[in-house]
């Protein structure tokens, strides 16, 4: 009797420690139709693209303008040093939102195959 109660017990704090996990999905997935839609090329800034700066931060090159991106981080999709990670190849993603100070702000932020 006393390993069944601890077997339930145990299979119970599992199940609640696993409902508090957070979710690792990436959160820039709600396109707004009424938006323009945009194809861009995003990469690493400083290691792809050649922009300022020491960190690697996402970066989408939009008619041959390059930005950092706010919103999405450079590891949400992947490590950013992986085999197809950011640091490494440049990748076609579509994109939803605006230009803020020399910075583009996501609303959308899809990765293409």
């Amino acid at each position: 009797m006393k390993k069944i109660m601890y077997f339930l017990m145990t299979w119970t704090f599992i199940g609640l420690g696993l409902a508090f996990v957070p979710n690792t999905k990436p959160k820039y997935l709600h396109l707004d139709k009424k938006q323009a839609v945009y194809t861009v090329e995003a990469s690493c800034g400083s290691c792809q693209f050649d922009m300022p700066g020491d960190d690697c931060q996402l970066a989408i090159k939009l008619d041959n303008k390059k930005y950092y991106v706010e919103g999405p981080n450079i590891n949400d999709y992947g490590g950013s040093h992986s085999k197809n990670g950011f640091c490494k190849v440049v990748r076609k993603a579509q994109v939803q939102g605006k230009i803020v100070q020399d910075k583009f702000v996501a609303s959308y932020f899809k990765l293409l195959p």
